[in-house]
């Protein structure tokens, strides 16, 4: 047999261990480990998400602008009030101007 294979030369880290086992200190400590766990990943999530949140608005997204007119035109054209016509109309008014100019 070689030497740190078998369970003779095992790590006690690696391994179930009387020191680890025995005692009611110890289930404190696995709560607490698990409880520091849980706290680190919960924090690791909300930094996560603020990033996330930082670099992409929730418009930019799911591809929708923050202009409320267009967010109405599109509810009307969902809607069936205006035929497609209409809505390229009206959008290329509220992207440009009613003169053309961006």
């Amino acid at each position: 047999m070689h030497q740190g294979v078998g369970v003779i030369g095992m790590h006690p880290f690696y391994g179930p261990s009387g020191r680890l086992l025995s005692g009611s200190g110890s289930r404190v400590a696995g709560l607490l480990s698990m409880a520091a766990y849980l706290a680190f990943w919960a924090a690791a999530l909300v930094v996560a998400k603020r990033e996330l949140d930082a670099r992409w608005p929730k418009g930019q997204r799911s591809g929708e602008s923050d202009d409320p007119a267009m967010a109405v035109l599109r509810e009307r054209f969902a809607r069936g009030d205006l035929d497609e016509s209409q809505f390229r109309a009206m959008s290329r008014i509220l992207h440009e101007g009613p003169d053309g100019a961006p």
